[in-house]
């Protein structure tokens, strides 16, 4: 009998958990800004939603080098709330074939998940 006590508290604190909890859908997780050339700053949005029932909070990003910023979020996003993400990647002194891996935590049960882009840096116009 013990044993089941145990076995219904567990259960019911993860129907618990799994009905008041965020989580963030993101429409398109890979982008491809195509060929553009050293120099150029590449302007990126991802949009996101909340499909859970409490407020998501977005707390930090990863990236591998600060060519490429996220601007912060400073909103909570509410339950059923759609957001964009706004992500700018520097190209100056970038080459060839880039693939970048952006890194977003948040309170999401999800969290984190992973963005990408990516594409080709030309070498620059001539003047």
């Amino acid at each position: 009998m013990n044993r089941f006590k145990y076995i219904l508290v567990f259960i019911v604190s993860m129907l618990t958990i799994a009905a008041f909890s965020q989580e963030i859908k993101f429409m398109d997780t890979k982008q491809n800004f195509g060929f553009v050339h050293e120099g150029d700053t590449v302007k990126l949005s991802y949009e996101l939603k909340n499909i859970g029932n409490e407020p998501l909070l977005i707390s930090n990003y990863e990236v591998a080098c600060g060519c490429t910023v996220m601007e912060k979020v400073n909103t909570a996003i509410l339950p059923g709330e759609t957001y964009f993400l706004k992500v700018t990647f520097d190209t100056h002194e970038k080459y060839d074939r880039q693939d970048r891996i952006i890194k977003i935590f948040s309170n999401a049960t999800n969290s984190p998940s992973d963005l990408r882009f990516k594409g080709v840096v030309l070498k620059p116009n001539k003047k």
